[in-house]
């Protein structure tokens, strides 16, 4: 009772808002989105490339590779990857929010779609620890926090998977891939990633979930599987929140 009572007196001093819409929370919607906004997003279903994670239309069905991947055949350093859907949208309004508009509990909402994802598709059980993507020091002091370990730490715990949060290190402070072509993107990540000293046991021999936000050519992704498997994984499967174009601002 005490808890509601304080929970009702918070709501009239600082109400809550929808991180999406802007429009008022009502006490009964304990979720950072507006429900109406939520059913907005077009999670992927059953039609989807595992290559790359883009969602198909309807019909298509599973494939291993489509035409957001297909001029890609370098590959991405992973077995499949898992996409919450296309970065369009309110998906593309909350990976927003999430990475620029200190709107962190977003990533228990892309966490759990994320998670239902994974089980559907059989990942769940295949997977044996979680592996945020890292941000270099200087921009995760910038930004105050790390998207991608938001996203993957209720994520691990659903799974029921150690999370490897200090595992993987970023070495160098890169240009923001948005503002790069697909060529400059490979080369702009390239070698960046490092295992840190003394932790190539925690993932020696295991399948590993690389998880990060938003992926367009997939230069960042493939750059840290690759570094993983280096370091001793047997395999790297990714999950992203959204699966951007390079038309889309990601």
């Amino acid at each position: 009772m005490i808890r509601y009572l304080a929970g009702g007196l918070l709501d009239l001093l600082l109400p809550r808002h929808c991180a999406v819409s802007g429009r008022p929370l009502m006490g009964d919607e304990t979720g950072p989105v507006a429900p109406e906004v939520l059913r907005e997003v077009e999670v992927a279903g059953a039609d989807y490339c595992t290559r790359c994670g883009a969602p198909q239309g309807a019909g298509v069905g599973v494939i291993r590779e489509c035409a957001s991947c297909r001029e890609y055949r370098d590959g991405f350093g992973t077995r499949e990857v898992v996409a919450v859907g296309k970065y369009e949208g309110v998906l593309k309004e909350i990976c927003l929010a999430l990475k620029f508009g200190g709107e962190r509990k977003l990533a228990d909402v892309l966490a759990a779609w994320l998670a239902q994802l994974a089980f559907d598709r059989g990942i769940a059980e295949k997977v044996e620890a979680v592996v945020p993507m890292p941000l270099h020091i200087i921009r995760r002091f910038q930004r105050g926090y790390n998207q991608a370990e938001l996203i993957a730490r209720p994520l691990a715990r659903t799974l029921e998977k150690p999370l490897l949060n200090d595992l993987l290190r970023r070495s160098e402070k890169t240009e923001r891939q948005a503002t790069l072509s697909p060529a400059q993107r490979k080369a702009n990540v390239e070698g960046v990633f490092e295992v840190r000293d003394g932790r190539t046991s925690d993932i020696d021999g295991k399948v590993v979930l690389l998880i990060d936000d938003v992926m367009t050519t997939g230069a960042t992704m493939g750059a840290a599987a690759r570094c993983l498997k280096k370091a001793g994984a047997r395999a790297v499967y990714a999950g992203i929140a959204a699966r951007a174009s390079l038309d889309a601002g990601a």
